[in-house]
């Protein structure tokens, strides 16, 4: 069962200057191995995990913005029949919670609850062993705890070579994949303003190459069919021009060209920001976006290792 299911974040302090980025994000990611288990348990055990671990917590924004997995693993202990007045089924089960670094492989942190159900059928035994991890199983509050503390010492050890790669990255014009890096730092953690202004400075340059690569390709648009549909096409490409890209100059003749060739039935208007601080919030917003889409692109590739952070 591949299917992933979304969970609100362990902990999040939100911020205003960098959208919704500077959350740590965890997901629960459904057993893989639920031959045993039906699938309406599955579902039942991980909307159970994913409130017992918001009591600290905030939404999550994203599932395409996550490094860590939560991953519980089933493991039947024993499976009986009660002879009762009504046959009930009694399960009890090992429940391993781990924490995956969902690029290296990493367990960062795991811990295993017993627990046990009866029920008149398969899935209300399996539902009523789950029920048991809740958000008062100081079991499961220990986890959450050890899992929020095991991933900011990943990010205080990391933050430094990942901004270092996400220089490296833009230096090669990969500049999706260093946003995407970049936004994984949390606001909690003591880089986190070193990554905004390494985002910052790789958006200066990031600007200027969309800048131009935008333009070329709006007046290509509009060279092939200088009528509303070109018109329309060459505005996708335009709405991505920030005022302070250095070829927002050239981006503003073609509008203008655009115009008069249309006329004042073309709805589409340049980007201006009368505030600095508009214009801040455009760019994070952007940067944001693009790590999204980065994001959004990867597939999940969790190599399971026995390792503790």
């Amino acid at each position: 069962m591949k299917k992933i299911l979304t969970f609100l974040a362990i902990v999040c302090i939100a911020i205003q200057t960098f959208a919704q980025s500077g959350c740590i994000q965890l997901y629960v990611s459904s057993p893989k191995q639920v031959e045993s288990v039906p699938e309406a348990s599955i579902d039942y055990l991980v909307n159970n995990i994913c409130s017992a671990v918001t009591i600290d917590g905030l939404a999550a924004q994203s599932d395409y913005m996550t490094q860590f997995l939560l991953r519980p693993k089933i493991n039947v202990v024993s499976k009986g029949v009660l002879a009762n007045t009504q046959q009930q089924i009694a399960l009890t089960l090992d429940v391993t919670l781990q924490v995956v670094d969902n690029l290296s492989g990493t367990v960062f942190t795991n811990n295993t609850i017993t627990v046990k159900g009866v029920g008149t059928n398969e899935t209300k035994a399996y539902n009523a062993a789950f029920r048991a991890l809740n958000k008062s199983n100081q079991k499961v509050i220990a986890f959450c705890s050890s899992a929020k503390e095991k991933i900011m010492a990943y990010y205080e050890a990391e933050s430094v070579n990942i901004i270092k790669k996400a220089k490296i990255l833009a230096a090669q014009e990969k500049y999706d994949e260093a946003f995407y890096l970049l936004s994984m730092i949390p606001s909690q953690c003591s880089k986190f303003d070193d990554a905004i202004s390494a985002s910052l400075d790789i958006w200066q340059k990031y600007k200027d190459y969309l800048c131009a690569v935008n333009v070329a390709k709006a007046r290509s648009a509009w060279m092939a069919t200088q009528d509303m549909e070109g018109a329309d096409k060459a505005a996708t490409y335009l709405s991505n021009i920030l005022p302070d890209a250095s070829c927002y100059a050239d981006a503003m003749k073609l509008y203008d060209e655009i115009r008069s060739g249309v006329g004042n039935l073309w709805k589409f208007e340049m980007k201006k920001y009368d505030k600095e601080s508009e214009l801040r919030k455009a760019k994070i917003d952007a940067i944001q976006s693009i790590g999204v889409a980065y994001g959004k692109g990867q597939q999940p590739n969790v190599l399971i290792n026995k390792h503790n952070f």
